[in-house]
C-alpha cells in the first residue's frame, strides 16, 4: 500500500522536486493533501500539482491537513516556521519528514526532538546530497579506513551571483545569510565523516560592493582533534560546475568534483576521483547519478512502517544543527 503524505508548507525550493518525484511513484506514494498560509504559493503550485493528481486536497489550514487519513507528513514551509508545524505533526502521531535546515533556534530543535523520541515517532531532515551516488561512495571509503586517517574534509557549495537578489531578500531574517542557508548541506557530510567538532573558526561576510549586511560569503573552519573541517558557501559564484568535496587521509584522498544541485539539471553521470597510496595514482569513477528526493522519500517510509532503523540519527541532526548554527553566528 502507497504512504499516504500531507504536505504543511508549499513554499520550499525542495518541494516542487519532493513532489514530482511523489507522484513519479504512485505505488509507494500518495500525497493527499497540502497546505500553505500564502495565498500566492497556494494559487501557483497547488494548481500546478493538482493538474497531475486531481485526488490532492489543498486545505485551508494545516489542522485540515492533519485531520486526513495520512501515513507522514512533509514540512516545506520557511525555515523559521517549519518547527513548528512539524511539532504540529507529531503532536498529531505523524511521522515526519523536514525541510533543512532545521529552523533557526537550536532549542526549538532540541525541544522538537524530545517529542519525537517521547511518541516513538521518526523525523528525518531533507539533506539532498545523503544518497547521492558521489557521496555514498565518498562515505563507503572514509569510513572503511580505506582512505587512512582522515586529516581534512573540505567542502565548497556556492549559490550563483544572479540568484544574489532574491537570496538577499528570502534570508533578511537570518544572520549567517547564504551560510546559513547552504551550509548543512556539507555539515551533514562532514558529521558522517568526522563525527563531532571539538572548536570551529568562523567568517561571515559581506563581500558584494553593493552596501548592506547579507553574509554572502561564509568560511568556517571546524576544529577535530586530528582533523579540520572546511566549508566554504558565497553567493558570488558565476563559475558553473564548482560545488565540491575533498577528502584527504593518510592513505590516500577522495574529490567529488561536482556535486550537482536540486533545482539545475544534473548529468546521469556523477564523477568520483579517487587516489590510493597503494596504487599511486588518480582513477575517476564515473557513477549513475541518483534521482534526487526518490532515497530520501523511501528511507523515510521504511522506517515510518517500522522496517528499517534511519541512516541518520537525531542525535547527528541536532549536531549538525547546533554547529551550523554556531558557524553561521546564530547559537
Amino acid at each position: 500500500m502507497a504512504m499516504r503524505l500531507g504536505m504543511l508548507g508549499m513554499w520550499h525550493s525542495h518541494a516542487q522536486g519532493l513532489v514530482r518525484e511523489v507522484l513519479a511513484h504512485p505505488d509507494e506514494l500518495q500525497l493527499e493533501a497540502a497546505w500553505d498560509p500564502d495565498p500566492d504559493v497556494v494559487r501557483e503550485r497547488g494548481a500546478a500539482w493538482k493538474a497531475r493528481a486531481p485526488g490532492l486536497r489543498i486545505c485551508d489550514g494545516p489542522e485540515e491537513v492533519l485531520r486526513q487519513l495520512l501515513d507522514g507528513v512533509v514540512v516545506e514551509g520557511r525555515v523559521h516556521e517549519n518547527l513548528r508545524y512539524a511539532r504540529m505533526a507529531l503532536e498529531a502521531g505523524f511521522p515526519v519528514l523536514l525541510e533543512k535546515p532545521a529552523g533557526h533556534r537550536l532549542e526549538e530543535h532540541r525541544e522538537l526532538i524530545h517529542l519525537a523520541r517521547a511518541k516513538h515517532l521518526h523525523v528525518q531532515m531533507i539533506y539532498l546530497f545523503r544518497y547521492m551516488s558521489a557521496a555514498l561512495e565518498m562515505l563507503r571509503r572514509a569510513r572503511s579506513g580505506e582512505l587512512g586517517m582522515i586529516y581534512e574534509f573540505r567542502a565548497r557549495l556556492p549559490k550563483q551571483l544572479p540568484e544574489y537578489g532574491r537570496f538577499e531578500e528570502e534570508l533578511k531574517l537570518y544572520r549567517g545569510g547564504i551560510f546559513f542557508e547552504m551550509a548543512g548541506h556539507v555539515i551533514d557530510m562532514m558529521v558522517s565523516v568526522l563525527g563531532r567538532p571539538r572548536d570551529l573558526a568562523s567568517h561571515m561576510a559581506h563581500h558584494h560592493p553593493r552596501p548592506g549586511t547579507f553574509v554572502d560569503n561564509g568560511l568556517a573552519v571546524f576544529e577535530y582533534d586530528h582533523a579540520f573541517g572546511i566549508i566554504e558557501v558565497p553567493q558570488l559564484e558565476v563559475v558553473p560546475a564548482t560545488r565540491r568535496i575533498e577528502v584527504y587521509g593518510t592513505k590516500g584522498a577522495l574529490v567529488i568534483p561536482h556535486l550537482g544541485s536540486g533545482h539545475l539539471p544534473n548529468k546521469t553521470i556523477q564523477p568520483v576521483e579517487v587516489f590510493l597510496e597503494s596504487k599511486g595514482e588518480w582513477e575517476r569513477l564515473d557513477l549513475p547519478a541518483a534521482t534526487l528526493h526518490t532515497s530520501d522519500l523511501r528511507e523515510f517510509a521504511a522506517v515510518a512502517a517500522r522496517k528499517k532503523e534511519p541512516e541518520y540519527s537525531l542525535e547527528h541532526d541536532l549536531v549538525v544543527q547546533e554547529w551550523l548554527l554556531r558557524a553561521s553566528g546564530m547559537a
